[in-house]
């Protein structure tokens, strides 16, 4: 696909604030046992495995079951490791997901705001619509959970 192309491509950007450090929130997104406490769409879902090798280069996957126990797993490389500024990876599901082997890429930027942390998360070279539909369902979710993790951490 060329550059043109990637330019008319549905993409994804959300914007969110949290009453937390950049530093804390960009440790919910990349510690292990954290991201199994928020990394699903809704509480019906689980996150049962998240594995992390937070370095250029190194490699990440997570997996989100269903209540009927269906386990989808989504993972990548890490392009860009910025501690509590930013991140940068490629988000590819593996079979039988539906959009498995369609490599996509993620930007979170975590910048200081009013006290807090402004969350940019950028999802991008995603090829339809209905595609860049369902991962907005899914991550509006699931920064609904990252904020309630945030706000009581116990």
């Amino acid at each position: 696909m060329t550059d043109s192309n990637r330019a008319i491509e549905p993409k994804l950007v959300i914007t969110r604030w949290y009453p937390a450090s950049p530093l804390e929130v960009y440790e919910a997104w990349t510690l292990p046992e954290q991201i199994m406490r928020w990394h699903s769409p809704n509480d019906d879902y689980a996150t049962p495995l998240a594995e992390v090798d937070l370095r250029v280069g190194g490699r990440y996957r997570i997996g989100c079951a269903s209540s009927d126990g269906q386990l989808n797993v989504v993972g990548g490389q890490y392009r860009e490791v910025m501690p509590g500024q930013k991140l940068v990876y490629t988000w590819t599901w593996e079979k039988p997901h539906e959009f498995a082997d369609q490599d996509t890429l993620v930007t979170v930027e975590f910048n200081e705001n009013n006290g807090g942390t402004e969350l940019v998360l950028t999802h991008e070279h995603i090829p339809t619509e209905p595609m860049r539909d369902t991962h907005a369902w899914g991550w509006n979710g699931a920064l609904d959970k990252l904020a309630g993790l945030l706000t009581n951490p116990a």
